[in-house]
């Protein structure tokens, strides 16, 4: 691995270790005490952290954060197959390790911000898929285009991404990304459903992909 992928990868390691430790850390805290955080402001905190990683590493590894964004932006031929499973590893790695930091520090008397559908399985697997075409639409549109201006990159983003945690939160946890699901369900040692927040974000992936392709073209 040269040094320049080995930078990249620690920008995708820190920006997915923030996401997992701030995100599912705001949905820890107020499962161990609601009266320290309200629950409005976790899908602020989720999309708020999402903006500042992009702005802090965005020119350094493109600030992916997600297996889905690195699998677009390889369909994309942004980045090649050894920096695709580069990233997809470094940001599962990142994940598990902010949920290690949860255990650290708040015990394991809690789900450790777990994605947990209350749906049926075709309704969560479905709803993963739906609200994942928007993240990965709304990328491409921002991040894509040279016109685009950089401040708003992180914004519109981070944006999508508090939108998603506010309507699909209380059915599905919105988790739009596998490897924020994979790490807290390894420490709560439960992956029950897991398949639902892997498989449904890539096929939400792809097709927001081809979706935004064609209205491009």
């Amino acid at each position: 691995m040269n040094n320049y992928l080995v930078k990249k990868c620690m920008a995708e390691f820190i920006g997915t270790f923030a996401l997992i430790f701030f995100g599912c850390g705001a949905m820890i805290i107020y499962e161990l005490n609601p009266s320290l955080i309200s629950l409005d402001s976790i899908p602020i905190i989720f999309g708020l952290i999402i903006a500042v990683m992009i702005y802090s590493l965005n020119h350094i590894s493109g600030a992916h954060f997600n297996p889905v964004v690195s699998i677009i932006f390889y369909l994309n031929k942004s980045i090649n197959t050894k920096e695709l499973g580069a990233y997809i590893t470094v940001q599962i790695m990142g994940a598990t390790g902010a949920s290690l930091a949860h255990k650290f520090f708040f015990g394991s008397n809690h789900s450790f911000g777990m994605t947990i559908n209350r749906l049926t399985t075709t309704q969560g697997f479905l709803f993963e898929i739906l609200i994942t075409i928007f993240l990965i639409f709304t990328i491409m549109s921002v991040s894509t285009i040279k016109t685009s201006s950089k401040s708003i990159i992180g914004f519109s983003i981070g944006g999508i991404v508090a939108i998603c945690s506010f309507i699909a939160g209380p059915f599905t946890g919105a988790s739009m990304n596998p490897a924020r699901s994979i790490g807290p369900a390894v420490l709560a040692s439960n992956l029950n459903g897991i398949i639902i927040y892997i498989i449904g974000p890539i096929i939400g992936a792809i097709i927001g992909f081809y979706l935004y392709k064609i209205i491009k073209e």
